[in-house]
């Protein structure tokens, strides 16, 4: 505990120190029985600082334990005693004060020396010769305060250790030495005078802070109690002198006293922030708060001409120069009211009060507070306005409010009230009326409401329902109840505030309800785009897959080509399909990225060579253009990236009837290493694309002009989901195009260098994958089985035709939903399964979970293949116990990779 922090807040306790505290105090925790000194203490009785001591140890002057004798004596003489075998200890006289802090009992003990007044009975010192003897042993020998004997000459007769060790001096020096010759002289003046004083027998003793001169002419300030001592005639026999170094512990007790003393101005003031300034030192001090008021900064160093420069209107300012001067003078007190500009030029209005403190009819210090009084000043000047603004908002406001006092009678209302609540009185009928008086039936629930409100609450409810009395339905209100405060403090009354919201409540129910049905709108789509992707793709499938095996039959033949345009015709109504439902993915914000390293110049190159067909057969050359600087590998969805760069090559062909088309890829900031920024361009020498067009060609469903849909095709989706994709991707596509000179349409993007080193190769799957089909197929023979399960019949002779193409010794089983398949895998316990999704009777995914409830079922290969498109389908059908996925419409080397890679595990 620090006992000076833990009293410095306490007005009584730090005004009995300050009075008393010649040698500090003590703070007595009564429930432990501990006792904390102060510095002051501590260092009086030889102590180190913070160490605390039982309270057993303070004894009455008679020697009994000092808590059994407390009473109401304002002071007791006793003593501090640490040894048992020392019957004189510290003398002291103590006041007590009793006081009490976090539920807690403490005694403050504030000690002063025993010398006594003429007038009291009680003895200078102890009287008992034992303790007498014991007082000036432990004192002169062993005390950490200072001793000293003069007789009435002012020669020194005895000195203690400690005050020659302060001073520098022997004790025979020191009695060699006069007054004057140890203390400082502009103290010497003051020390003389008492001791006159003295001598008359005007006071019996005296008590000056003084600084002493040592023997190296350095200074030591200290507190002198000087004493008379008289024989019984009256006569003087010597002076007994006690001295206190204060040198450390004054910054400590002017710091005490300050506070104290601030506190005791401010809480007398009643003020805001306080201010002072010490005349002796010329210290001024601010407050927080005053420095809160002047807007500065906590360091600010304030100062009386600092002061006044914030008054910068002529009256305000005269006025404050005035009364400082009038205090400093003649300590004249003042009270004003004044504008100011603050430190960060806003304008406000303060109080400010200042007093003069005195020190032997000298002023030593002013001080004062300063309060603002912007708020007050602002309302005193406008009240009667404001007042009229008030009743006039309130009577006419367009919303239903109402003001009544502590009683629930009316003070105001307004007109919308009346009409809300059907009140068939006028404001002036109602005015003075009670609230409950008006509603007669109103419901003990609002009365309660009501008594919260008068208590200080403020309460609302956003929506409530109620039917009002006499109604036919019920109404919807948003309503409020908060105290207002009358001008002397404490809560007038309540106002109440209330809208009616019934139609707009019920167009929060139809706003939900036409929510609700356009997700349930929204889900019907998804599944119709989901059920109409099967339907379609499952066609598509037969048709693409019977090409592909019609073109491999009739490879020699000039057939060839027609099965050619039928496959070609196929994907052309698949990649329609499958925009159409990328679109509505975009649309409905479902597009994802899948970033991995992949070979760019390779992607461009595959794309182009795809393309390449198309603008063979047109007399079109496509040239390709690509830095060299650009890294092999880099981060980014090939799919989907190679779908944007097809669909602008696509559109460049479409549109281009001679000339060429050129792919340009620009590495545009060299310096910038990672990522790496990169502009991809498509450019033709078609038709182009009118200044008035070109901002259309960019939405869903829509080319420049019908002319061009009639004479060219298309759904008018490739570009409207090719700048939705590049904007996933953080770039966006741009476009530079004359009418009849061409078009370049362009994208700049930033992909990420990867992470690995790009110089490790990867491994060489050819070889792999050639031995690994050889061993396969030396293991395989007419018993391995692989189950086909697909309800459409083409579908399943396609699967059939592939796995005979790929795999002829393999003996194929068929079955047309999930019921047939699990009879068919308990009666022939097929090697692989390759298993349709959407199927009547049973579908694929609770077929995949019956079979792997059997014993043989669990590690059995299950390939999905499906042709939804939902995102997340494949994830589902692995989470369902398949172990791979392939989409409609089947690719005949797919299907091939994917029974090498599962037969052979």
């Amino acid at each position: 505990m620090n006992p000076i922090t833990f009293i410095a807040g306490k007005r009584e306790l730090c005004e009995l120190v300050l009075e008393f505290g010649l040698h500090g105090f003590l703070v007595w925790d009564l429930s432990i029985g501990i006792v904390y000194p102060s510095p002051v203490a501590s260092k009086s009785m030889g102590m180190t600082e913070e160490q605390s001591f039982p309270a057993e140890c303070i004894l009455t002057n008679s020697g009994i334990r000092l808590d059994t004798a407390l009473g109401t004596k304002e002071s007791i003489i006793g003593r501090i005693c640490f040894d048992p075998n020392n019957s004189a200890g510290f003398p002291f006289r103590m006041y007590p004060k009793e006081f009490a802090e976090s539920g807690k009992n403490y005694i403050l003990l504030v000690l002063d020396t025993t010398i006594e007044s003429p007038n009291n009975t009680d003895p200078h010192i102890l009287q008992s010769t034992e303790l007498s003897r014991d007082l000036f042993s432990t004192s002169f020998r062993s005390s950490s305060i200072g001793m000293e004997i003069e007789n009435p000459h002012g020669e020194v007769i005895e000195v203690n250790p400690i005050f020659c060790q302060w001073l520098g001096y022997s004790a025979s020096e020191l009695k060699t030495k006069s007054i004057s010759d140890i203390t400082h002289p502009e103290d010497l003046e003051l020390e003389l005078s008492f001791l006159e004083k003295l001598n008359r027998g005007s006071i019996q003793s005296f008590q000056i802070k003084k600084r002493y001169i040592t023997k190296d002419k350095n200074l030591i300030w200290a507190v002198l109690n000087k004493s008379i001592i008289r024989d019984h005639s009256g006569n003087p026999i010597y002076y007994l002198s006690q001295i206190l170094d204060i040198s450390e512990s004054l910054q400590a007790e002017m710091e005490l006293q300050n506070v104290s003393r601030l506190l005791d101005q401010v809480a007398g003031l009643a003020k805001i922030g306080g201010w002072d300034l010490d005349l002796r030192t010329n210290k001024a001090s601010w407050t927080n708060v005053t420095k809160t008021i002047h807007e500065v900064e906590d360091d600010y160093i304030p100062s009386v001409e600092g002061g006044i420069q914030f008054f910068q209107a002529e009256e305000s300012k005269r006025k404050i120069s005035n009364a400082v001067s009038l205090l400093l003078a003649e300590g004249k007190e003042y009270d004003l009211e004044l504008e100011m500009v603050t430190a960060k030029g806003n304008q406000t209005w303060v109080r400010t009060i200042g007093r003069a403190e005195y020190e032997n009819g000298k002023i030593v210090k002013i001080f004062g507070i300063i309060q603002d009084i912007n708020e007050r000043k602002k309302w005193e000047m406008t009240l009667a306005a404001q007042t009229s603004i008030l009743w006039s908002f309130v009577e006419h406001a367009p919303a239903a409010v109402a003001m009544l006092d502590q009683e629930m009678r009316y003070v105001a209302l307004s007109q919308r009230w009346i009409e809300d609540y059907k009140i068939p009185l006028t404001k002036e009928e109602i005015i003075g009326k009670g609230h409950y008086e008006i509603f007669p039936n109103i419901s003990q629930e609002w009365k309660e409401i009501h008594s919260r409100g008068l208590r200080g609450e403020v309460l609302k409810r956003d929506e409530d329902v109620w039917r009002p009395p006499g109604w036919e339905k019920d109404q919807v209100i948003q309503w409020e109840i908060r105290p207002w405060s009358q001008l002397g403090g404490g809560i007038g009354g309540i106002l109440m505030f209330t809208r009616d919201i019934t139609e707009a409540y019920e167009t929060k129910l139809e706003l939900k309800a036409a929510k609700e049905f356009a997700e349930k709108a929204y889900s019907a789509k998804s599944e119709f785009l989901a059920n109409m992707s099967h339907e379609i793709r499952t066609p598509l499938n037969g048709i693409i897959g019977y090409s592909d095996l019609l073109a491999e039959t009739l490879e020699d033949s000039s057939y060839n080509e027609y099965a050619q345009i039928v496959k070609q015709s196929a994907h052309a109504l698949l990649n329609i399909v499958n925009d159409i439902l990328d679109f509505s993915k975009a649309e409905a914000g479902k597009l994802q990225l899948a970033e991995e390293a992949y070979n760019l110049k390779k992607l461009v190159l595959e794309a182009i060579k795809i393309m390449n067909i198309q603008a063979i057969i047109k007399g079109l050359d496509i040239q390709f253009h690509i830095d060299e600087n650009i890294p092999p590998l880099l981060m980014f969805d090939s799919n989907r990236l190679r779908q944007v760069i097809l669909n602008l090559l696509g559109n460049a062909i479409k549109f281009t009837e001679t000339g060429f088309v050129e792919c340009n890829v620009k590495r545009l900031n060299v310096s910038e290493t990672n990522p790496v920024n990169l502009r991809i361009s498509i450019k033709d020498t078609g038709i182009g694309i009118a200044k008035d067009s070109q901002e259309k060609i960019f939405d869903s469903f829509t080319q420049e002009d019908f002319s061009t849909t009639r004479r060219f095709g298309g759904t008018g989706l490739g570009l409207a989901i090719c700048k939705q994709l590049l904007a996933l991707m953080k770039s966006d596509l741009q476009l530079k195009s004359e009418l009849n000179e061409g078009s370049e349409f362009y994208f700049d993007i930033r992909l990420r260098v990867p992470d690995f080193d790009p110089q490790l190769k990867p491994v060489e799957s050819g070889t792999k994958d050639t031995k690994k089909g050889g061993n396969l197929r030396s293991s395989i023979n007419e018993t391995t089985k692989i189950l086909v399960v697909e309800d459409n019949p083409v579908n399943l002779g396609l699967m059939k035709n592939f796995i005979k193409r790929i795999l002829p010794e393999v003996k194929i089983l068929e079955a047309q939903n999930g019921e047939e398949a699990i009879q068919v895998f308990l009666e022939e316990s097929p090697a692989l399964i390759l298993m349709d999704i959407q199927m009547p009777v049973m579908n694929g995914y609770d077929a995949t979970k019956e079979i792997r409830k059997l014993p043989n079922g669990k590690n059995l290969p299950i390939i999905a293949v499906t042709a939804g498109i939902i995102a997340g389908e494949k994830e589902k059908c692995l989470g369902m116990g398949m172990n791979d996925y392939i989409s409609k419409p089947v690719q005949k080397e797919n299907l091939k990779q994917t029974l090498l890679k599962w037969l052979d595990t």
